[in-house]
């Protein structure tokens, strides 16, 4: 049942539902969302973001909050129970002469909601 659900798709219209209902509306496109996902395991596998996924898998890179590392996995599809969404960061247009460190993408917690 799970496999044919596109995760990837309803995590984006999660994410733009609750920007629009927190007043966050943004032409930027959101590049990092931040998700929990809840398997058949007691533990869920949290902070992650998808990377990809296909009928049977879904990609995710987890955030380890203890070596500031981040490991790929792959989750079965039908091994999901619900998957939430903890945050995203969007990436505003800058000029080109700034340039972006992606490394505070990931450390930094106050452009995310929860």
């Amino acid at each position: 049942m799970n496999s044919k659900v596109n995760w990837s798709e309803k995590v984006k219209k999660l994410d733009k539902k609750i920007r629009n209902e927190m007043g966050m509306e943004s032409e930027n496109e959101t590049n990092h969302i931040l998700i929990k996902v809840q398997t058949k395991s007691a533990e869920p596998i949290e902070p992650a973001f998808i990377i990809d996924e296909d009928e049977t898998f879904l990609d995710l890179f987890v955030l380890s909050p203890h070596n500031g590392g981040i490991t790929s996995t792959a989750v079965l599809k039908n091994n999901i129970q619900s998957i939430g969404v903890i945050g995203g960061v969007s990436t505003e247009k800058l000029e080109s002469s700034e340039t972006i460190d992606p490394t505070p993408l990931i450390d930094e917690t106050s452009n995310l909601y929860q």
